[in-house]
């Protein structure tokens, strides 16, 4: 039996002035909620969509027991950046270092029976690390041009295939590399 999906993603800007604490909120928080949290680069995420179809994949693949890794949190990195390699994979996570960052944090619930309040913990979230929330809308490609040429080189995407498809459809190809982790497997 499938889990339903029940995640939240918020976006936004955070100034993240001490790696460890920025790291410890994130885990105190999910095992506050026994909830997993991920936090990613905004510069290499092609829309809402591209996350949720690497939550939907890492369930998948962790209920099937055919994950990569035995930390949800890991493999929602693996599906989104399309890798089997960890290394390559932790690059879709937010680069952890001082400053301020983009990120698209989300959290996943997979536990069994009620689901919780994910508003409440993506507000706890925010509060706690002092996440500026943007539209989730800022993750869309035609929002954010700047992003494109990072996305490409990332995922591989070569002219030839923009040709063939349409430069629009770039969205769609980040899809199916996420969908061809499972093949690679």
């Amino acid at each position: 039996m499938e889990t339903t999906l029940n995640c939240k993603i918020i976006v936004g800007k955070v100034g993240i002035s001490n790696v460890d604490d920025f790291l410890s909120s994130l885990k105190n928080i999910a095992n506050k909620y026994d909830v997993t949290i991920q936090a990613m680069d905004t510069g290499l995420i092609a829309g809402e969509e591209h996350i949720i179809s690497a939550v939907k994949k890492a369930i998948r693949a962790v209920e099937r027991k055919r994950s990569i890794t035995n930390d949800l949190g890991l493999e929602v990195l693996l599906y989104a950046a399309g890798l089997r390699q960890i290394e390559r994979a932790l690059a879709m996570g937010v680069s952890v270092s001082e400053g301020e960052k983009r990120v698209a944090i989300v959290i996943v619930d997979v536990s069994a029976g009620a689901q919780r309040d994910l508003e409440m913990v993506a507000e706890e979230l925010k509060k706690k690390i002092g996440l500026q929330e943007e539209p989730i809308s800022e993750l869309e490609l035609e929002y954010r041009n700047d992003k494109k040429e990072k996305i490409k080189k990332f995922f591989d995407i070569t002219e030839d295939e923009l040709k063939a498809v349409g430069e629009s459809k770039l969205k769609m190809l980040v899809l199916e590399r996420v969908a061809m982790l499972d093949v690679l497997k």
